[in-house]
């Protein structure tokens, strides 16, 4: 059986800033007994838990991994500096979140890549996890250490640590690769690493050997076993075939995206030529939306969230977005949960549907427009036209939106300083657009170079090039009273360098991980002076690998095969250097970029029509589709199609009417007068025909008027009927939750459990929850309370019963009753609190004759100045006043009951410390249990 290190760890969370953060006693979390199985795989993720626990595609994994009985898979994040020195001081080593097993206790470690800069925290945890760095030294008892994620399509700075890499899709291949583990003897490690190359997609860096000309680029990458030359993505051909994850961990603390996610299509074919997304994750793939509609239903009633976010690459773009909508709209608006989408396209979305997100939560927009002028947009493939940005501009401030945030791009191939310039310029007349209504902000990143892009060859800008637009920007765009956002120029150098790097930087990131280089990704934390003195001690110099590329260089991921050919790439290459826009081949006609092999994968959407190659399914849900978004014109075009489908009907009509053979007209004729335009032209044909302003979504929502766009009214909030004040125990793990933890662990928990929940009235509804004063962190209790407000009466017993089934390990409902909603608020009627104190918790407990004596002076003393922490500043109290009864009730532990009163109390462990003389950085570590809170009579 593994050695867990759960004890140990116990002892160090109340000495970090975050203890939520390595506790795995979440909702959705699975603990199975890991000497029971026969694979312990780790899903690691190289960065801090509110990060890595935000990332959906982790809880997919999760979830595929343990369906499998044999599979217990846990999850292992990077620990925060402070967490790290604990560890170090101590000779403790990482362990996974569920079962706090070292990280070398595991078969397998897969490692998620996201981002360049969250290397060093990957060496980290191999570290910290007592695995060797090198894949070379690992020997047949040490894990595997695999990884995937967008970066893995260049893992060539990582490869001398990784045994492989998994390009692609990793819903089926992890199934195939805890296969071949299984299989394994456990003895020849080469031999299960050329196993693992059998499968499609796998990449075992160990061999394959580049080779360099004398000057420093490549010369080859030298397949040491023939038979695979080139290792090909992994495509998962039906994203039906794997359901999302009805339980998903639902964190205790606060995360990046505390809301629910659920994927709806995968793969872009928009071809933004900067965007590396776009082109490693084609062909492009939708769930059905009918289905989807039934699942995230049962995903919010699983989770109680009150929120999901649909996620894609470009939602707005989901063939089935409208009809989705609508229907999540109708079912989880009377429950006040809100529905986001975080990367949309403006135009695709219907104006009542757009009103309905907005009744639920009136959060800020976000649009990227990338570039500022239409010629760098054109040589981008952004289709973003400036006069929708305008529009969609006013539309937002008629209806109610506040803030606007702009994203754009500096350093793009083809700049100049008239590009730049007009960012400030276009974020100026959006703002003007609105009126003055809307608060714009630009958001400004610097352009890094992507492999298996079509610009993929292009320079990056040095740092002091990017600093130079960045203080042009700040210039134009403050004058012009724009607020300005820009990305860490450092970050982005660095970013740039490991984007398009080989395997010799692998020297370069031991060097700088060794010389204290972690979250390289978080300002505070990147020091780049660490970077360049070990670019400099490897004799590496970083414009290097920030240089344009010629063309005939080989690149060192040329061996990798993302799905998009080389030929492609230059062909749209030549096609940004004219500004020539390459079709959507989910619409259009196919554009052969290779993703397709038009047999097995291939595009899949779900309109009833589309483009050469693709599958198309919206027989499937066209009759369900038409239900919900119903058309009321004409029934040959679904009203339920986005904005991109329409318009390529309209091109399709216009090229079939032009082909067709016509009579001229009588030059006598005049056109009529209601088809005339004002300089006498005829307007563009439309296919579309009229649509009705409540449900359009095209055109003519972003032209609606004001008036056609009224908010429909809001579902009444029904008043509370009733007032139940709940009695709970906060123990283990649960005493690390935090204050502003627990309120989102009781809405949460109290959605799952069905109850009748009263909402405040006004535009940003809350739920009437109210809590007893709370406890220090790491504090445990048995008399907590909570008062809900109810709109419908529950016997007191049922609500108890059903929190319990449904709140996180830890937190106990131990009673509960009906209370006058006249009555006072329960830290009105608070009097005195009741605690245990176990001293032998200190690392370096007093000893009991040193206790007892000075509470003998505490008792004799007339007053005893402490300090005392509030929100007006730092002030000295008399504690001896709150002081009702302090007594040793056995060698090393204390009872203390402190009264509260107007001025409030003071800390228990404030009190101690200074009282038995505990140095400050052990305070922490008491352990404190409230064991009573004393209601004034008549008051509970």
């Amino acid at each position: 059986m593994p050695t867990t290190f759960r004890e140990a760890y116990e002892r160090l969370l109340p000495l970090v800033e975050k203890p939520g953060r390595y506790l795995g006693n979440e909702r959705g979390a699975i603990r199975k007994d890991p000497g029971t199985v026969r694979l312990r795989f780790a899903l690691c993720f190289p960065e801090v838990y509110e990060i890595a626990q935000s990332h959906l595609g982790l809880q997919i994994l999760y979830d595929a991994l343990n369906r499998r009985r044999e599979v217990a898979a846990e999850r292992a994040y990077a620990p925060w500096p402070d967490l790290e020195a604990l560890l170090r001081a101590r000779g403790l080593p990482l362990v996974s979140l569920e079962s706090h097993l070292p990280l070398a206790d595991f078969h397998v470690l897969g490692f998620s890549l996201q981002y360049e800069l969250t290397y060093t925290n990957l060496l980290t945890m191999l570290e910290l996890g007592r695995v060797p760095l090198r894949a070379a030294a690992r020997g047949p008892g040490h894990p595997l250490v695999i990884a995937g994620g967008p970066c893995a399509f260049n893992p060539e700075p990582l490869a001398p640590f990784l045994d492989g890499v998994l390009l692609g899709d990793g819903e089926e291949a992890v199934g195939d690769i805890c296969d071949r583990v299984l299989a394994w003897d456990g003895r020849d490690r080469g031999a299960l690493l050329r196993a693992l190359a059998d499968i499609p997609g796998f990449y075992v860096p160990a061999f394959f050997a580049p080779r360099y000309h004398a000057e420093g680029t490549i010369a080859e990458v030298v397949p040491l076993e023939p038979a695979r030359p080139r290792v090909h993505k992994r495509v998962l051909v039906d994203l039906d075939r794997f359901a999302p994850p009805t339980d998903p961990i639902v964190p205790n603390v606060g995360v990046v995206h505390d809301r629910a996610s659920v994927e709806v299509m995968r793969g872009c074919v928009k071809g933004c030529r900067f965007c590396q997304a776009g082109y490693i994750y084609r062909p492009l793939r939708e769930r059905n939306p009918e289905r989807l509609v039934e699942q995230i239903t049962e995903l919010m009633r699983r989770t109680g969230y009150e929120e999901v976010s649909l996620l894609s690459l470009s939602t707005g773009d989901y063939s089935g977005v409208n009809p989705l909508l609508r229907e999540l709209m109708d079912r989880l608006v009377p429950e006040r949960v809100a529905v986001s989408l975080p990367s949309t396209r403006v135009e695709a979305l219907s104006p009542r549907i757009l009103e309905q997100i907005r009744r639920v939560r009136k959060t800020g927009f976000t649009l990227a427009p990338e570039a500022g002028t239409q010629r760098l947009r054109d040589v981008i493939q952004k289709e973003y036209r400036e006069e929708e940005l305008l529009r969609a501009a006013r539309l937002f401030a008629d209806l109610g939106w506040r803030s606007l945030k702009l994203y754009f791009m500096i350093g793009l191939p083809s700049e100049t300083e008239e590009d730049v310039r007009g960012i400030a310029e276009l974020s100026a007349r959006v703002a003007a657009a609105a009126g003055g209504q809307l608060r714009v902000t630009a958001s400004v990143s610097t352009f890094s170079p992507k492999p298996h892009t079509p610009f993929q060859w292009a320079g990056q800008l040095s740092l002091e090039e990017t600093r130079v637009r960045q203080a042009l920007l700040r210039h134009e765009l403050g004058r012009r009273k724009i607020e300005f956002r820009w990305h860490d120029a450092r970050l982005s150098l660095l970013e740039g360098i490991f984007a398009r790097g080989d395997r010799r930087l692998a020297d370069v990131i031991e060097t700088a991980q060794r010389r204290g280089a972690r979250f390289d990704g978080w300002s505070e934390h990147c020091r780049l002076e660490v970077w360049s003195a070990a670019m400099a001690a490897h004799g590496l110099d970083p414009q290097f690998y920030l240089r344009r590329r010629p063309l005939e260089e080989k690149l060192p991921w040329d061996h990798l095969d993302a799905g998009v050919s080389r030929k492609f790439l230059l062909q749209d290459l030549a096609r940004a250097l004219t500004g020539v826009l390459t079709p959507d081949c989910s619409i259009e006609r196919c554009t052969y970029c290779g993703a397709c092999d038009f047999e097995a994968v291939r595009n899949v959407d779900y309109h009833p029509e589309g483009a050469k190659g693709s599958d198309h399914r919206g027989h499937e849900i066209s009759r369900w589709a038409d239900l919900a978004v119903p058309a009321e014109d004409d029934p040959s075009t679904p009203a339920w199609e986005t904005k991109a489908w329409r318009e390529a009907r309209a091109r399709l009509a216009r090229r079939r009417e032009a082909a067709r053979p016509r009579p001229p007209l009588p030059e006598a004729v005049p056109l009529p007068e209601p088809l005339a335009s004002k300089d006498g032209a005829a307007p563009a044909a439309s296919s579309a025909g009229p649509r009705a302003p409540a449900e359009g979504n095209a055109e003519e929502w972003l032209g609606a008027v004001p008036s056609s766009l009224a908010p429909a009214p809001a579902p009444a909030a029904p008043p509370p009927a009733q007032r139940i004040r709940l009695c709970y125990r906060k123990r283990g793990p649960a005493r690390f939750i935090g204050t502003r933890e627990i309120g989102s662990v009781f809405l949460r928990a109290a959605r799952r459990a069905r109850l009748p929940l009263a909402f405040s009235q006004g535009h940003h509804p809350m739920p009437r929850l109210s809590f007893s004063p709370a406890i220090p962190l790491g504090f445990s209790s048995d008399d907590e309370y909570v008062d809900l407000d109810l709109t419908a009466a529950t016997p007191p017993e049922t609500v108890a019963a059903r929190l319990a089934a449904e709140l996180p390990e830890g937190l106990e409902p131990v009673g509960a009753a009906e209370v006058s909603r006249a009555a006072p608020s329960i830290d009105a009627g608070i009097a005195a609190f009741v605690y245990e104190v176990d001293l032998a918790a200190l690392d370096r407990p007093p000893a009991p004759d040193a206790v007892a004596a000075a509470l003998a002076r505490f008792a004799g003393a007339s007053s005893f100045p402490l300090r005392k922490h509030t929100r007006s500043g730092e002030r000295t109290v008399d504690a001896r006043r709150f002081v009702r009864a302090l007594e040793m009730t056995a060698p090393q532990r204390l009872s203390l009951e402190l009264a509260v009163g107007p001025e409030g109390t003071v800390k228990p462990g404030a009190l101690l410390g200074e009282l038995l003389a505990i140095p400050p950085e052990e305070v922490p570590t008491l352990r404190v249990h409230k064991v009573a809170t004393r209601f004034r009579a008549g008051a509970a």
